[in-house]
């Protein structure tokens, strides 16, 4: 009897982890589920409710007909879930853990006709960057390449990072929708800045390729979006500044934000997020604390 359904577990992601705009990206141990369920009826429908801010038939409608354009394969209808603890609009890589599971679904439940990798070239295109996506479905610390002339997806180089790292993530209750925050961005950015954010993702690339989280405390600057970005949630250099004081390596806004993230050594990671969190408190913005590491391991599939 073949299966009828699937249940894909995703994890969260932090991207651009500071000078690496659309291009870095970490998988983070928390994580979405996603569920397919092959039905007779030739409808796409949503089994529950969507987790609150999210509105996600449009885009699950998308990621089949792209699925069905790549394969020429007829998805026919099909009744999602989504579950978990990723939460919506805070720059932790919710949609792209949406597209990821749904793609990686649809392909499971006919006979796997694309690899791993082209499917996150199909999420990268739906969700404008590939950087969320790679982090979705290969885990790790990954490093994505897009062709210069058409931006679509080309390949990713990606790497473990130590269990003993923890991210320390703070979401706040305040939803920053990605295609707002890119409308802050400038059209044209001084050489100098551009080149000064270069400097930092060569760097921040390489320390965390070696091993060498120590001395990260001096290689995230950037000047590409993270400045612009802070105007739609003004408290991210004192989030930073809060976990650098007691223990963090260093830190960045996620994604678009409003989640913000510090890299910490095992020994402080309780002190760091009880620092973060207390900024925010005085601000009266109530948040939520996320100890979290890497998973290396990237999504997930199993039958139900």
């Amino acid at each position: 009897m073949s299966v009828r359904s699937i249940i894909v577990q995703v994890p969260a992601s932090t991207s651009n982890c500071g000078p690496g705009f659309d291009v870095l990206s970490i998988a983070l141990t928390l994580y979405a589920f996603v569920k397919i369920t092959l039905v007779e009826s030739g409808d796409i429908r949503l089994a529950g409710e969507d987790p609150p801010g999210s509105d996600s038939l449009q885009l699950v409608k998308c990621a089949a007909g792209a699925f069905e354009k790549k394969t020429c394969i007829k998805t026919g209808g099909f009744i999602y879930e989504v579950w978990g603890e990723v939460p919506v609009a805070r720059g932790l890589g919710s949609s792209a853990a949406l597209l990821a599971g749904v793609l990686t679904g649809l392909n499971a439940l006919h006979g796997e006709p694309l690899e791993r990798r082209e499917l996150l070239a199909l999420s990268a295109r739906l969700d404008d960057a590939p950087d969320n996506s790679a982090a979705s479905f290969l885990g790790g610390f990954c490093v994505s390449r897009t062709d210069p002339e058409t931006g679509l997806y080309l390949d990713t180089i990606r790497f473990d990072v130590s269990g003993e790292i923890y991210m320390v993530v703070v979401s706040p209750e305040v939803e920053v929708l990605t295609s707002i925050a890119r409308q802050v961005l400038p059209a044209e950015i001084p050489f100098k800045d551009v080149v000064n954010s270069l400097n930092s993702l060569a760097f921040i690339t390489s320390l965390f390729a070696s091993g060498r989280y120590e001395k990260l405390s001096h290689a995230v600057t950037d000047f590409i979006h993270q400045p612009y970005r802070e105007r739609l949630f003004p408290f991210v250099k004192e989030i930073i500044e809060a976990g650098r004081d007691h223990g963090a390596y260093t830190g960045w806004l996620s994604g678009s934000g409003s989640s913000v993230l510090c890299v910490s050594p095992a020994e402080s990671y309780l002190e760091v997020g009880k620092a973060m969190t207390e900024v925010l408190q005085a601000n009266s913005i109530r948040s939520k604390l996320f100890l979290l590491r890497t998973d290396n391991e990237g999504l997930k599939v199993s039958t139900d």
